[in-house]
């Protein structure tokens, strides 16, 4: 019961994150078609200049947090992210599907991944950095663990699920309620069609890639702290979400997060639960996931295939 308390709390704040990937994912594939492979990198983008502005390539400290410019690294980095996703849509993504070239944006987008990543790397040589915690969770329970049912839990876990789950039902509510959501969906039903009819497609859907930068970006912030962040750490929540996105075929954005949550919490048992004397460990935990979506996506067959043999 203890050791189940602690995987779910743990697995649900980390697959918050991850679902917010995937939902972001799942948007710029329904308005576009097209997989952003550069998603995470620059969200990671964004982290790292949020790191370069507050203190430098310096290892940061606990007290920089608390320094007034914080704030201002915060936002720098959150408007860089915003702008880099804009700017990949406009510069790379959309030049190459208005051509119907498939190549074109598969090796755009990995080529601004690459990028970054050797760009990160380049600046920042230490093989990892902490970020600094703005909140007190270590003034929380006792030392930042609050105890739950027996079991002993962070207290950022909470945090950093119901600000993932805000956030993802704060989508939902946009897309829902807004006329930008409801033009976005036009877009994501018939393209064509919403230009016909007036609709600024090309601007809302690089409003669309910058916004989901921004979504994702908070979320990781959020988490940033109780984990080492280095120039993959970006790849890999970016890659995660794509995971989560694909096991619901980039279906409607809250069932991605959905699937996100899920992902988080089967990571998280994967590295703690043992079944008697027999447990898989940490190691298996990033493979695991992976290597079932891959296996569910070529044992179930598409939508079009279904429709095809009917």
């Amino acid at each position: 019961m203890t050791i189940g308390l602690q995987v779910l709390i743990s697995g649900l704040a980390a697959g918050g994150v991850y679902g917010l990937f995937a939902a972001g994912h799942t948007l710029m594939y329904r308005l576009t078609g097209i997989v952003n492979f550069a998603f995470g990198d620059l969200v990671g983008l964004g982290i790292f200049a949020t790191l370069l502005v507050l203190a430098g390539t310096a290892p940061v400290t606990q007290a920089g947090a608390h320094e007034p410019r914080f704030l201002g690294a915060l936002i720098v980095g959150l408007v860089l992210c915003v702008a880099a996703g804009v700017a990949t849509y406009v510069g790379i993504v959309q030049p190459y599907l208005s051509r119907g070239s498939t190549i074109g944006w598969v090796a755009g987008t990995a080529a601004v991944a690459f990028a970054i990543r050797a760009v990160i790397g380049a600046t920042f040589q230490r093989s990892s950095y902490v970020f600094p915690d703005p909140l007190p969770f270590h003034r929380v329970g006792h030392d930042g663990f609050i105890r739950v049912g027996g079991a002993q839990v962070q207290a950022r876990a909470f945090f950093v699920f119901g600000l993932a789950l805000a956030l993802a039902l704060g989508s939902a509510w946009l897309l829902e309620r807004t006329r930008f959501g409801r033009a976005l969906r036009a877009v994501a039903d018939d393209s064509e069609g919403a230009r016909v009819v007036g609709v600024p497609v090309d601007l809302l859907v690089a409003l669309a890639f910058g916004l989901v930068g921004a979504l994702a970006m908070i979320a990781a912030i959020a988490a940033a702290p109780g984990e080492a962040v280095n120039a993959n750490t970006g790849t890999l929540l970016g890659l995660k979400g794509l995971v989560a996105a694909l096991a619901v075929r980039f279906g409607p954005p809250l069932r991605a997060f959905a699937a996100g949550l899920v992902l988080g919490v089967l990571e998280a048992a994967i590295a703690n639960v043992h079944l008697g004397s027999w447990q898989l460990g940490p190691s298996y935990r990033e493979v695991l996931p992976i290597a079932f979506v891959l296996l569910l996506i070529a044992v179930w067959p598409s939508r079009e295939a279904l429709e095809a043999r009917e």
